[in-house]
């Protein structure tokens, strides 16, 4: 196939089925740069820590004083898109007990109490993570209230421990893709009647059929040398 054809054609293909990413839905997710959680609801020992550049949302629990603590922030999201969720964090713990029932998790939380847990981990020793989930609007759909906000949540569990974990959290990003968006009909319309054309030129040539131009020139000279 002629190589101006091919472009073209993938040209409407990738408009036809190309994904779309849109921006993020949260605000004030960069917390490594912004060193602010002035955009997030904050319930117990909530903070922030670091230098501008290197600043994270903090999030610490105890037996002593908080046993649950929360950063979350409420999100419009629409039905039938997908999202993926990204987010950069660690968590530590001390050990100065040999109890180690404290844990962190990430979830989906709506107005009826229902939540979609997106990531569980138990704080077991310092660990990094950078997690991309993804939230199926397959999942959401089977949800009656669509009221939902995005919950941080860490927990220390019954049993009477001297131990303190925290989890730093130093980015979060939410963002809908839609796939299988369809192109104006009319661009598409136009690049194919161009591939067309280019088509029928190029079979034209690989048949050794002269032009119309250069049939009619040559009809002409004939017609000339037989007068």
């Amino acid at each position: 196939m002629n190589k101006t054809v091919k472009h073209i054609v993938l040209a409407s293909s990738i408009l036809l089925a190309t994904p779309q990413a849109m921006g993020s839905m949260l605000t004030g997710g960069d917390f490594a740069n912004n060193c602010s959680i002035a955009d997030w609801d904050q319930f117990g020992n909530v903070g922030v820590s670091g230098a501008p550049g290197n600043c994270a949302a903090t999030l610490s629990v105890d037996d002593v004083i908080d046993f649950e603590t929360e950063l979350s922030q409420g999100l419009s999201l629409s039905s039938g898109i997908d999202y993926t969720l990204n987010v950069d964090f660690s968590v530590d713990t001390t050990m100065s007990d040999p109890i180690l029932d404290d844990w962190f998790s990430i979830s989906l939380l709506n107005q009826d109490f229902e939540f979609i847990e997106l990531f569980y981990t138990d704080i077991l020793s310092a660990q990094s993570f950078s997690e991309s989930l993804t939230i199926a609007a397959s999942d959401l759909a089977s949800y009656a209230n669509q009221d939902w906000s995005l919950s941080f949540y860490m927990f220390d569990g019954f049993e009477a421990d001297s131990n303190q974990s925290t989890a730093f959290i130093t980015f979060a990003s939410l963002d809908s893709v839609v796939t299988d968006v369809p192109a104006p009909a009319g661009f598409v319309l136009l690049l194919l009647g161009f591939a067309g054309m280019f088509t029928r030129k190029a079979l034209a040539r690989s048949n050794g059929r002269p032009s119309q131009k250069a049939a009619v020139s040559w009809t002409n000279l004939n017609g000339g040398i037989n007068q």
